[in-house]
C-alpha cells in the first residue's frame, strides 16, 4: 500500500468569508509532518496564515459545523496562524467553543507543540463555473443530440 502525500480530510464545508467561498476541513497532523499544509499562499491550505483576525473570522464562521468536540471537549478545529522556531517549535492557533459563539480559545500562551499532532483547519477556495458555461454546454449538447437524431434517420 502506498502511503498517503496528505493525511486525509474531514468532509468540507462551504462558507463564505470576505466574499469568498472556502470549502473548509480539519485533519488530523502535526506541523513538522506537513509543514507545507501552513500558508496563504499555494500550496498552503490556511488563507489565514500570519492574521489571526482572519483566523478568528473563519473560525467562527464554521462555528460547530465540524464537530463539537475536535480539538478539546467543546471546541472545533484549530485554525493554526503562525509558527516559531522557539523550543521545538511552536504553532499558534485559534479553537471556536461549539457551544458558544462568542466564545474562542487562542492557543498562544501556552502554544501548541510543533510536533504534536492537532485537528488542524484547512480551507480552499472555492472555483465557481460563470453561469453562461453550463448553458452553453447544454446548448451544445442539445444541438449534438438532434444531429445524431437526424442522421439515424438518414440511415
Amino acid at each position: 500500500m502506498l502511503p498517503l502525500a496528505f493525511p486525509l480530510a474531514a468532509q468540507a464545508l462551504a462558507i463564505t468569508v470576505g466574499g469568498t467561498d472556502y470549502e473548509v476541513s480539519f485533519t488530523s497532523t502535526s506541523y513538522q509532518a506537513n509543514p507545507d499544509l501552513f500558508g496563504a499562499a499555494a500550496p498552503g491550505l490556511t488563507p489565514w496564515w500570519g492574521n489571526p483576525g482572519l483566523a478568528a473570522t473563519f473560525a467562527s464562521e464554521v462555528y460547530d459545523q465540524l464537530g463539537v468536540n475536535v480539538y478539546q471537549a467543546g471546541y472545533g478545529p484549530v485554525f493554526a496562524y503562525d509558527y516559531s522556531l522557539a523550543g521545538l517549535g511552536e504553532v499558534y492557533g485559534i479553537a471556536q467553543n461549539t457551544l458558544d459563539i462568542n466564545d474562542q480559545l487562542i492557543l498562544d500562551s501556552p502554544p501548541l507543540a510543533a510536533n504534536a499532532t492537532h485537528p488542524y483547519a484547512l480551507a480552499t477556495a472555492s472555483t465557481s463555473v460563470p453561469a453562461p458555461l453550463p448553458l452553453l454546454g447544454a446548448a451544445f449538447a442539445f444541438g449534438w443530440a438532434r444531429r445524431l437524431r437526424k442522421n439515424q434517420q438518414a440511415l
